[in-house]
């Protein structure tokens, strides 16, 4: 099963995850991450407000330079105790992230912006993760390495860091960065996407 579009479809993110779970679908996109930093979350009374504004930054940022086509943008973080865990500065953040994390259940959100012309729509996912307990001797092997300091809350599921997860409850693709079967959904509905060889939009 494969997709194709009459517009030009980019991805606003360099994230490799996002990439390859938007390869899917099968249909021809570009890549043209956004520049901007990313606000602060301090501005936000809630999590979800602040992932919603970064998916949206991502999008119109990139959708400016480029009217004609399907512009997606999209951000994932994790929450504890209504604390926004962002990727971690260095090995002390990082360990301190997953010390946290260890045993409790935490809730991945990630929200996704999609802008053609003058039309824009926004979604999210959130997701609730249980860690088993972490042994310190894990956490300090696992910070040691690059894996933890490009990913929010300092750990991907698609990892070895996927081996500290005991349940997820949800979308796991939203938890990987791109809830792409709920995309799809939108982008048929919105007629930016058909069945390749249907003669018609999904």
């Amino acid at each position: 099963m494969k997709f194709k579009s009459e517009f030009p479809i980019i991805l606003a993110s360099q994230s490799p995850r996002r990439q390859e779970l938007l390869g899917m679908l099968g249909v021809d996109f570009q890549v043209v991450p956004s520049t901007k930093d990313e606000p602060d979350p301090a501005r936000f009374q809630t999590a979800l407000g602040y992932v919603l504004a970064c998916a949206a930054q991502k999008a119109q940022e990139v959708a400016e330079g480029h009217p004609e086509a399907v512009v997606i943008g999209s951000d994932t973080i994790v929450v504890l105790d209504g604390e926004i865990l962002l990727k971690p500065k260095n090995k002390d953040q990082a360990k301190g992230y997953l010390q946290k994390l260890s045993g409790r259940t935490h809730r991945v959100i990630t929200a996704v912006t999609v802008i053609q012309g003058q039309s824009e729509l926004s979604f999210h996912e959130a997701v609730n993760v249980t860690f088993y307990d972490l042994p310190e001797a894990w956490i300090e092997a696992y910070v040691t390495t690059e894996d933890p300091y490009d990913k929010a809350g300092a750990y991907g599921i698609q990892t070895v860091s996927g081996l500290f997860v005991k349940e997820i409850q949800g979308d796991y693709n939203a938890v990987v960065g791109l809830p792409v079967a709920g995309l799809t959904q939108k982008l048929a509905s919105a007629g930016f996407i058909s069945l390749e060889g249907s003669g018609v939009r999904c």
